[in-house]
């Protein structure tokens, strides 16, 4: 051998035409898409079984027939233009130029959308075109369902975007008509605080001076009547608020065997008025967490309640504690009479607004139905459950139950005051603490005068924050009773005028003073630099504990 090497032959077997033919036939046949061959005469020459069954002809039926016997009308009437055009110049709107939508027409006349390719090929020296075609009606379909559904999802977006609009609107509305609910309840309850403020403190004051039995009578008589049109008003802001969600709770330590014990005690006489025997029972309670205010409310309504009711028998009032666990005291209170009682079917209707079991009762006993609906808010605002159980003839039973904290100190514990004032200072004395008050109501600095006497306190008074500001500047006074809405300056910002004066002038001691109780003021005053909140109608008692507090801490003057 030389130095090249022997290459290897390997000879590829020829195929025959008529094979090659046949295995071309056999693989258009599994061909999905429908494919159709014609000359440039527009006649067709081959079909596959995909194009066979779209179209309804066999090929033997189809071959030799015209293209157009597959087109529509219009198409047919375009078809030997274009055919014609492409031949001479080469321009073609279909072919080689990639898939176009159209109608074909079976062999039973039915039109069906296809989508079409055209390509152009030489067999044996002779110009063919291949047509490439599928069936689309479902994908139409699919397309115009998925168009409707667009649309359909955009009609519905643009109704829900209407009702948005519409439902924005109507809670600016409401949110409106509840402002000014609020600013007419607001403004009410301080037109009828002044008057009502009025009629209660100088009830009080007269209560201490007068000593004739039939004249403490007629005092009675008026201090009994302002408190129950003050009870009245409480009640009809204490549901406004509560509707607009603007009632908060203030918790804080207190005793509630003690709070049940002291409600007893006030509401005995009106029980002994009446023959009613009054029993309590308290086991040993753990000082708790909670709004003591608002609780008294709630316990001084059911036992009022009781005793409204209940003509013979009596009343018991039972607390005690169920079990405390992580750091929670289950808490049963229990309020029952031997009164009127109702049928059972009304036990949930006597805790909505404005109703009682028998209307006659509102004749008889008074009221306006909202003490138990009050109720029923406030012990859900604190987390509880009041439910009613009764019988007629036979008496209710009302049982409260809460959950409420331990309190982390004792709860303090408070001395019961007779309901007179005592003197700050010894009669005769005008040497003591200087109060300024400011309050633009001629009827409110008189009032104020009075018990300021009464308290054996020097005053003087003013009409505006902005002369309240100039009279503070001196320096002269112990303790501010500043009016919150006042002309020319309102309290409040009189009251950071105050704290803005160098020195003593700028720390004296500021109580806010107001009979605007629908809005939750002691935190705006608070902010404005007020030391202490006192409410209208002004109770004696409760002016008496502020000035103690507030003097005392400032020149230590004992009650």
């Amino acid at each position: 051998m030389t130095g090249r090497q022997k290459v290897k032959t390997v000879e590829t077997p020829t195929i025959g035409r008529s094979a090659l033919e046949e295995r071309l036939s056999a693989i258009l046949d599994h061909v999905a898409d429908a494919i159709i061959v014609a000359n440039d005469q527009g006649v067709i020459e081959s079909i596959n079984l995909a194009a066979a069954r779209l179209f309804g002809w066999d090929e033997a039926s189809l071959a030799g027939q015209r293209l157009d016997v597959l087109m529509s009308g219009r198409d047919q009437a375009e078809h030997a233009g274009y055919l014609s055009r492409y031949l001479e110049t080469g321009r073609a709107g279909i072919v080689n130029v990639g898939p176009r939508t159209l109608q074909a027409r079976r062999q039973d006349g039915v039109m069906i959308p296809i989508e079409l390719s055209v390509g152009e090929a030489w067999i044996d020296g002779e110009r063919k075109f291949i047509g490439a075609c599928r069936d689309i009606s479902q994908r139409i379909a699919n397309e115009e369902a998925l168009s409707q559904m667009v649309a359909d999802l955009r009609a519905s977006n643009e109704a829900l975007e209407r009702e948005r609009r519409q439902s924005e609107a109507w809670a600016r509305e409401a949110e409106a008509a509840n402002l000014a609910k609020s600013r007419f309840l607001a403004t009410m309850s301080h037109e009828i605080r002044t008057p009502l403020n009025g009629v209660i403190a100088i009830a009080d004051v007269l209560a201490s001076r007068v000593s004739a039995p039939e004249d403490r009578e007629l005092v009675g008589i008026v201090r009994e009547s302002g408190r129950t049109l003050l009870g009245l008003l409480n009640e009809v802001l204490d549901l406004a608020k509560i509707e607009a969600g603007a009632l908060q709770l203030d918790p804080a330590p207190f005793a509630l065997g003690e709070l049940v014990t002291s409600q007893a005690v006030t509401w005995r006489q009106a029980a002994s008025s009446k023959g009613l025997d009054i029993q309590v029972a308290t086991a040993m309670l753990p000082a708790l967490l909670g709004d003591e205010g608002r609780l008294r409310q709630v316990i001084s309504n059911l036992i009022s309640n009781a005793i409204k009711f209940t003509e013979r028998g009596s009343v018991s009032i039972r607390c005690e504690t169920l079990g405390i666990a992580d750091n929670l005291a289950q808490v049963r209170l229990v309020v029952a009479d031997t009164g009127l009682g109702f049928d059972s079917a009304l036990a949930e209707r006597v805790f909505e607004p404005f109703v009682q079991a028998d209307s006659t009762n509102t004749r008889r006993h008074g009221g306006t139905g909202l003490g138990l609906a009050i109720c029923r808010e406030l012990v859900n605002l604190m987390g509880g459950d009041i439910r009613a159980e009764s019988a007629p003839g036979v008496g209710t039973t009302v049982t409260l139950r809460l959950a409420l904290p331990l309190a982390p100190t004792e709860a303090g514990r408070h001395a019961a005051d007779d309901h007179r004032l005592t003197r700050l200072t010894a009669p005769q004395t005008r040497s003591g603490p200087l109060v300024l008050v400011a309050d633009d109501h001629p009827l409110n600095r008189r009032i104020m005068g009075v018990l300021l006497d009464e308290l054996g306190l020097e005053h003087e008074m003013v009409e505006d924050g902005a002369a309240a500001v100039k009279a503070a500047a001196s320096g002269l006074y112990d303790l501010i009773l500043m009016d919150v809405q006042m002309p020319v300056m309102d309290g409040l910002e009189a009251t950071r005028t105050i704290r803005r004066l160098p020195g003593a002038a700028g720390k004296v001691c500021v109580i806010a003073v107001t009979a605007d109780a629908m809005n939750d003021h002691a935190a705006a005053c608070r902010d404005a630099g007020m030391n202490d909140f006192l409410p209208k109608p002004i109770q004696p008692m409760q002016l008496q504990a502020l000035l103690i507090k507030h003097l005392s801490a400032a020149r230590r003057i004992a009650s």
